[in-house]
């Protein structure tokens, strides 16, 4: 009988200390907040500026880069990019995208040395319509670089013979949003 209440008694103090660890390991960790979104702060550009206006119902293209624009393009259909440059490097915990077509693409950080990029994640047969990266990364630009869309536009038969005719067309997103910690 002693043994039995010694037992209770000993699982008892058990349970009160770590109900006692538990809230003061709560009090010691609050849950971290997020700073303000970075890409709606004064001074941030993008190529795309609808991406970072703060407005969902507004819609920017993913462009093909500058340099390719005017040229005839062999070997595949090249990624387009959105960049969005911060006047300032921020410690980046959280990247938000929105968009309802950005199946493939990639979200790169810049390491501060001229055209070098740094890949956070690639992402493959996306379906999501929010997509929320953590990430633990200081940079002062992030760059989406998207597979651009090609629909098939039928078949033209000419003197050559019958080619086939295929739309291209830039990934749309709606907003991209930039996060640190408070």
């Amino acid at each position: 009988m002693v043994k039995l209440i010694l037992i209770i008694y000993l699982i008892s103090i058990a349970i009160f200390l770590m109900g006692c660890e538990s809230l003061l390991f709560k009090s010691l960790i609050k849950e971290q907040e997020w700073s303000e979104n970075y890409a709606l702060a004064d001074g941030v550009r993008s190529n795309a500026p609808e991406v970072i206006d703060g407005d969902l119902n507004t819609i920017g293209k993913a462009l093909f880069p500058e340099k390719i624009y005017g040229r005839v393009i062999t070997g595949g259909i090249p990624n387009t990019e959105v960049d969005i440059i911060l006047p300032e490097k921020k410690s980046i915990r959280k990247i938000v995208i929105h968009s309802d077509e950005l199946p493939s693409f990639s979200v790169l950080a810049s390491t501060g040395k001229k055209d070098e990029w740094q890949l956070i994640k690639e992402f493959s047969n996306n379906n999501k319509k929010e997509i929320v990266i953590r990430t633990s990364v200081v940079t002062d630009a992030i760059k989406i670089r998207a597979k651009a869309k090609t629909t098939f536009d039928g078949l033209n038969r000419g003197r050559v013979g019958v080619t086939q005719s295929v739309k291209i067309t830039e990934p749309e997103i709606k907003e991209i949003e930039l996060y640190g910690f408070k």
